[in-house]
């Protein structure tokens, strides 16, 4: 069993959104989110959901963290360009409204806002049975922000240094192959429903320090650290890194899956949240001191590398 055998395919997602560019005929389709300019202002904005991640919050009954989620996955791709969040709308469809169950969604939805300092400013919700299967039900997402300093990614070259920021875990990405996982072994379910981890204060703390030198960001969600941080690459960059510690639960995918260590880096983010590439010449002593992990150089190359032996074991 891998990710394609699971029903998704991102070859096929990946040509979609080409599709979609060429559709729109225009260039304001960003890396992580689009730019849109209105006189002076620039707005960021971005919409995504939580996917399969759904199915093991029915399976536990638990609710309240899954709207965290939601937030994260927009917000994280905004912050990417450099936005500060102002606002943020969710969409909430189902086969029936279960008051509890919304109730919950709603205050992590709002949880999630408080996190990224912006607010919640309005949403839809929607009755559809017809549509939703009994006890079924789906969320979207839509998160607005507004650059006031710099856009990213800018200037990335051969040699800058990459960095990553932990994960809180999966995040939400991959959960059709981890749903189909569940079905023939056991792991840690609150291990794998931990919400994903907003990345606000971090990346603006390391603005404040470090403005001069900061080069871009990228949020690694579907596609993993292979298909992301080559989102903020020129075409004949790439990226060469060494993984030395995964934490346990991807591990526990590896091992109970037909997924190559390829398959792995192409579709979950393998303990890595958020990678942020400085100037080559920054200070690697000062960077010692944050909460951040060396990864690697940006190389001129056609192919990424990713050195990792027996990082899965």
């Amino acid at each position: 069993m891998n990710y394609k055998n699971s029903g998704v395919d991102i070859e096929k997602g990946n040509s979609f959104v080409d599709v979609i560019k060429n559709v729109c005929n225009h260039n304001k389709i960003g890396g992580f989110s689009g730019i849109y300019e209105y006189n002076d202002i620039k707005l960021v904005a971005s919409t995504d959901g939580v996917g399969s991640k759904l199915e093991l919050c029915k399976f536990l009954n638990k609710y309240d963290t899954i709207g965290i989620d939601l937030v994260a996955m927009c917000i994280n791709d905004i912050i990417c360009q450099g936005a500060k969040p102002l606002f943020f709308l969710d969409y909430y469809a189902m086969n029936k409204l279960d008051l509890d169950k919304g109730t919950e969604i709603i205050v992590g939805i709002n949880e999630g806002c408080k996190q990224s300092g912006c607010i919640l400013l309005g949403g839809e919700t929607a009755e559809m049975p017809l549509l939703y299967k009994e006890n079924t039900f789906d969320l979207a997402g839509f998160s607005v922000g507004i650059i006031e300093e710099d856009i990213y990614p800018k200037n990335i070259v051969e040699d800058d240094l990459i960095y990553g920021l932990k994960s809180s875990g999966v995040h939400s990405n991959g959960f059709s192959l981890i749903n189909k996982l569940l079905e023939k072994y056991d792991y840690d379910l609150n291990e794998l429903i931990k919400p994903t981890k907003i990345y606000v204060n971090d990346l603006n703390l390391l603005k404040n320090k470090y403005s001069d030198y900061i080069k871009g960001f990228s949020h690694i969600t579907g596609g993993g650290l292979i298909d992301n941080i080559p989102r903020i690459l020129d075409k004949d960059l790439n990226f060469n890194i060494t993984i030395s510690n995964i934490p346990d639960v991807f591990k526990w995918i590896y091992d109970k899956s037909d997924m190559s260590i390829e398959d792995m880096f192409n579709t979950y983010n393998c303990g890595i949240g958020m990678v942020i590439i400085f100037d080559k010449n920054v200070c690697c002593d000062e960077l010692l001191n944050e909460d951040l992990i060396y990864l690697g150089k940006v190389i001129k190359s056609d192919k990424h590398i990713i050195n990792c032996d027996n990082v899965f074991k």
